[in-house]
């Protein structure tokens, strides 16, 4: 605790008629001179107005060092009879909020310097009223801070170290003892002192707080039932303001239940003030224009955060929010179309599941994996000379188009400053090309590209202009049924698909694929493609298995081939050239908050998800999951979820740059299958085969024993590893695949 200001009574200086006080300072032949001429200065034309609504607010010279220092004046509404009464007893507005940033500056807590307040009173009428503070220049609120964020630099990491810099500074005028009472996020001040950080935060409207020891975690709660935060990350911000432990149950219980309630008091504003709405709708008379520092709150809809850690867009809004948020509406379509095409595509099905896996397959070059452009781009070009001729797949982000920040950097730091991220992004794709690997790519969206369809529109053309020499297949979209990458409803998805028609025409060596699903969510696929079928020549999915364990699994009944199946009966039944899977993984053990699950944060002592798997079984499901899509005849290609990612890659680059189980498994997988032919699976000996021309796959779900036939020359592991067996011995059999060579015919 600092040394607590000192103020001189006005009844004390030579201003009769006033009330107040002012710091002791101030106190001399200026200072009075100046205060006695203050209601005059506000009508003059060097009082700057920063505010104009039911209260001003306004910045003038500071008269000890007019040069140097301004100073805030906040000049009250005259209140009438009966809150003038109220005041008389209680305090004035401008008498407690000063009393209280005297408080809370004594403490160390942030709030601008407070300079005195002054009034003037007819009996028990209050006439004038004002407010002295330091002015903070350059200030800015948290609401404008966070939509700058979401606007410029949409950026999850960035929007959490705002909310960690807030969250610390209410903790510390809570400790303080001071609970604001309007704690709303237009009432936090701050500046911007980089293009992410932040300093000199101060609480200003304090005249509603309470002065209280020591405050209960209820109590804490009810203060910040206005910070009106995108709901996902209100939850991070009260791990944060717990200095990022667990959020306590009876502070969340409560926090839930006064937020709760003031939202439906703001909704209901209308109804409580008839009066006041329809004066407003049936206005005549233009009003006096209102003036704000505050942008006010962010959309919720329109907000979009890039999570650089996961590589992903972060959750914006907790599930109930995206729920309320979400068009009803377009459940009727998806219901009519889905029910025209259910017949149809069911015989198509059924006749599919009949053929499964009796089919001969080429196995060459359909598991591939992607690749991202960033600043491990030379590094994992090198460690792609190990598998010529693998396909990659290549995303291309708007967002980064546009200048924001993001997960990735140019991919050589070397280049003349001139260049974009598209220029960095193409010559990537080109050398890519030149390497002898089939490149496909992803055109990915933000929200703004919704908002901005122009802008989307130019983006798609520049990056099909640049890089269309050295592609085979683009996915027009990504995700789009995750309202996290910016898609709310078919309208926002449909928005992103006009112009592809265009597209095509212009590149018709092209496959152009989509719409593009996230997970077994195929009731998008018929409403979408009864819109816009000719926007793509194949269906594209992201397909995975509900997270839920291995790949042989079920969800809702289907398994991996089942859901395969549907997805080329939906291809043909629209007439398309086939079904890709252009992302597929499993979040693995110990990633942290690189994880896809972690959400943009993760607090002290949790508890990781139980969906993760081990990197080993990561690199078995992966294998198992190609024989099960690609043997079945179903899809045409596969690409990993990607090649170097701390979270889920097959190389680890988070401290330096390790092989996981996964990369080796996929190396040995795409060598020998470079000129393999599939022709038959069988379940027998407690185990699962997969027959090639010259070797067998094997493994086993349950757990078992088999005996090598005469016909295996030599036997190797997941990974390319050769084990020491020779026909005759047992081998047993666990989920990780075994390659058995057969003996080559003379």
């Amino acid at each position: 605790m600092t040394h607590p200001p000192r103020y001189t009574p006005l009844t004390d200086l030579r201003l009769p008629g006033y009330e107040g006080e002012l710091l002791e300072r101030y106190a001399t032949n200026t200072g009075v001179n100046w205060l006695a001429g203050l209601q005059e200065q506000l009508q003059h034309s060097d009082s700057d107005l920063l505010y104009r609504q039911r209260n001003r607010v306004y910045r003038l010279d500071d008269p000890l060092e007019p040069t140097l220092e301004s100073v805030c004046i906040k000049a009250f509404k005259q209140p009438d009879t009966l809150r003038s009464a109220i005041y008389r007893r209680k305090g004035s507005k401008a008498q407690r909020a000063h009393a209280y940033s005297a408080h809370l500056f004594a403490n160390g807590a942030d709030v601008a310097e407070p300079i005195g307040y002054m009034e003037r009173w007819e009996g028990s009428q209050l006439i004038e009223s004002y407010l002295i503070t330091r002015y903070i220049a350059q200030s800015t609120d948290l609401y404008s801070e966070m939509t700058y964020l979401l606007r410029e630099r949409p950026s999850a990491e960035d929007f959490i170290t705002l909310l960690r810099f807030t969250a610390d500074a209410i903790r510390t005028m809570h400790d303080s003892g001071f609970l604001h009472g309007d704690l709303g996020p237009q009432n936090i001040l701050m500046q911007r002192t980089g293009l992410a950080n932040w300093a000199h935060p101060a609480f200003i409207d304090l005249n509603r707080g309470q002065l209280i020891p020591d405050p209960t975690l209820r109590q804490r709660a009810r203060d910040m039932e206005r910070m009106k935060i995108p709901s996902h990350f209100r939850h991070i911000f009260f791990h944060l303001y717990f200095q990022d432990n667990g959020i306590p149950a009876e502070f969340q219980r409560w926090a839930k239940r006064y937020h709760n309630r003031f939202l439906l008091h703001q909704r209901s504003r209308k109804w409580r003030h008839p009066v006041r709405t329809l004066k407003r709708l049936f206005a005549t008379t233009p009003q006096q224009q209102r003036l704000a520092v505050s942008t006010g709150q962010p959309s919720p809809r329109n907000s979009w955060l890039w999570d650089a850690q996961s590589g992903q867009p972060s959750v914006m809004l907790q599930v109930k929010d995206r729920k309320r948020e979400r068009n009803k509406a377009d459940l009727w379509p998806m219901a009519t179309a889905s029910l025209k095409a259910a017949w149809p595509v069911y015989q198509r099905y059924q006749a599919l599941r009949k053929t499964a896996y009796q089919t001969p397959v080429s196995m060459g070059h359909r598991l591939g994996v992607c690749v991202e452009i960033d600043e491990s781009f030379e590094q994992q070009i090198q460690q792609l000379k190990q598998t010529l001729g693998l396909p990659v797949f290549v995303r291309l982000y708007f967002h980064l188009s546009q200048g924001q920040p993001g997960q990735s950097r140019s991919p050589d730091q070397n280049e003349p400053p001139g260049k974009t991220w598209l220029d960095h992004a193409s010559d990537a794709i080109r050398r890519l090309a030149e390497a002898g690997h089939e490149v496909s790519i992803g055109l990915v969206q933000s929200r703004e590209a919704v908002l901005q369809p122009d802008r989307w529109q130019t983006f798609m053309s520049e990056a099909l202009a640049a890089v269309h020499p050295y592609v085979h297949c683009v996915e027009i979209g990504h995700a789009i049924n995750r309202v996290k990458w910016g898609l709310w409803n078919l309208e926002d998805i449909n928005t992103l698909s006009h112009g592809t028609t265009d597209l095509k025409a212009r590149y018709p060596n092209l496959i152009f694929l989509g719409p593009a699903v996230n997970d077994f969510e195929f009731q998008y696929y018929p409403p979408l493609l009864e819109a816009a079928s000719s926007t793509v020549d194949a269906l594209s999915n992201h397909l995975y298995v509900d997270r839920r364990g291995a790949p042989e699994n079920e969800q809702s009944g289907f398994s991996t081939l089942d859901k395969c199946l549907l997805a080329k009966a939906l291809a043909d039944h629209y007439h398309k050239q086939g079904f890709y899977i252009t992302e597929v993984n499993w979040p693995l053990q110990g990633t942290g908050e690189y994880s896809p699950l972690a959400g943009a944060y993760q607090p002290k002592g949790k508890v990781e998800n139980a969906l993760h798997v081990s990197e080993e079984n990561s690199a078995a499901y992966m294998v198992r999951y190609a024989l099960i899509a690609l043997c079945s005849g179903t899809t045409e290609r596969i690409w990993w979820w990607r090649l170097a990612h701390p979270g889920f890659g097959l190389i680890d680059n988070l401290k330096g740059w390790r092989e996981r189980p996964g990369w080796p498994a996929l190396v040995h997988f795409h060598t020998l299958m470079a000129k393999e032919t599939f022709r038959g699976r069988e379940e027998k000996d407690g185990a699962i085969w997969w027959h090639f021309d010259r070797i067998s796959l094997v493994y086993s779900l349950t757990g078992s024993q088999i005996t090598l036939g005469k016909e295996v020359a030599r036997v190797t592991d997941l990974t390319g590893h050769a084990l020491s067996a020779i026909p005759g011995d047992k081998l047993n059999l666990d989920g990780n695949p075994l390659y058995l060579h057969k003996v080559a015919i003379a």
